[in-house]
């Protein structure tokens, strides 16, 4: 197979596209390699469906289709090649070129019109976040508290803006397919609270796309995810091969503690859990640490390195696992607190939060 990286060039003759009467039309030239097939696959939070795919002739094929609702996320993919396009996919005629070095494609409708009024909030807020995030480094440790403070409050204040941008595009946009894409990208980094928000903004024409049927079902993991509900179990295989189960393992209480060997930031709070753990172990606690690696020796590694003596589990497959969907993990290291019966007690915690809560805790059944 061939390695080659197929990236879309936006910006590219945008203005010579028309709409096509009964559906779209896809018609490509290659250029410089060999190509037999190119497919179009739904990308869009759903199935990676093939909806539409033709045989390359000499180096033309063509594409066409009608799309049941307005637009839809795709991308297109080349028998043989390595990559994809991506592309907004709409009722109008587009016109690509493809090559060694990339795609670029002329044609554009009204949802990517919309979808780039999209992209201007978060680059706009991106370029701010930039310049604050260079002032604070060029400090070097010599700025003062109120410098420091008055960094914080323009990055708080360029994000408040962005929100609130992004919020009035989705109301004003509420039937449309590109604002509950927009909603489902953002489901890893948006909290519960702020993705609710999002979607109550959605009318039933936009919740019922693909995208927006996908944030309903982290809606809906959400709500499972609420203190006193019995956590989702799951099964990893420890580093010495044996596999256990959440529910499988007996204590009195159990931490679950999502980190990664490969990313040093989530270990930061591993020698302090080493002590924690030491403390509250002979009271009935358990650790489970669950590492979203996919490299078998580098966890192996940091568990010996840090001292992890609890219960360490992996499937090694990284961001990718089924677990991060289980338990909407974004940040790491995460920690949520299951009592003995596996029901949540607290979650998304952070360490200190996690310690305070643990004292409370074994605080109370003392007294009683």
């Amino acid at each position: 197979m061939k390695k080659v990286i197929l990236l879309l060039l936006f910006g590219v003759l945008f203005g010579g596209s028309c709409l096509a009467q009964n559906g779209y039309t896809i018609s490509g030239k290659i250029r410089g390699i060999t190509i037999k097939k190119v497919f179009i696959v739904s990308a869009d939070f759903g199935s990676m469906d093939t909806l539409a795919s033709a045989v390359v002739e000499g180096n033309s094929f063509l594409l066409n289709g009608v799309l049941p609702g307005k637009a839809r996320a795709v991308n297109l993919k080349f028998d043989g090649v390595e990559g994809q396009v991506p592309l907004l996919l709409e009722n109008v005629n587009y016109q690509i070129s493809v090559s060694a070095q990339g795609a670029a494609i002329e044609g554009e409708g009204p949802a990517a019109q919309l979808l780039k009024e999209f992209e201007r909030v978060g680059h706009d807020y991106a370029v701010e976040k930039n310049r604050v995030e260079a002032e604070y480094k060029a400090l070097e440790g010599g700025g003062n508290a109120a410098k420091v403070a008055s960094l914080q409050a323009r990055l708080d204040n360029a994000y408040k803006q962005s929100e609130d941008e992004t919020l009035k595009l989705i109301k004003a946009n509420a039937d449309n397919y590109v604002s509950a894409y927009v909603v489902a990208l953002s489901m890893t980094t948006d909290n519960e609270a702020i993705l609710r928000v999002k979607y109550e903004l959605l009318s039933p024409e936009a919740r019922a796309t693909v995208p927006g049927k996908a944030i309903a079902a982290t809606l809906e993991r959400y709500g499972k995810l609420i203190e006193g509900e019995v956590a989702p179990n799951f099964t990893l295989t420890k580093p010495d091969g044996n596999t256990f189960t959440v529910h499988g393992l007996p204590a009195k209480w159990k931490v679950l503690h999502f980190w990664a060997a490969q990313q040093g930031s989530s270990r930061r709070d591993n020698s302090d859990l080493v002590k924690f753990y030491l403390q509250y172990r002979p009271k009935g606690l358990e650790i489970i640490s669950v590492a979203l690696d996919e490299s078998a020796a580098m966890w192996k590694q940091a568990v010996g390195l840090d001292g992890m003596i609890w219960t360490n589990g992996s499937d090694l497959k990284g961001m990718d696992s089924e677990i991060v969907r289980l338990y909407l993990v974004r940040d790491l290291p995460a920690y949520f607190l299951l009592d003995a019966e596996n029901r949540i007690v607290a979650r998304d915690l952070s360490f200190p939060e996690l310690r305070a809560k643990m004292a409370e805790l074994t605080k109370k059944k003392k007294k009683k």
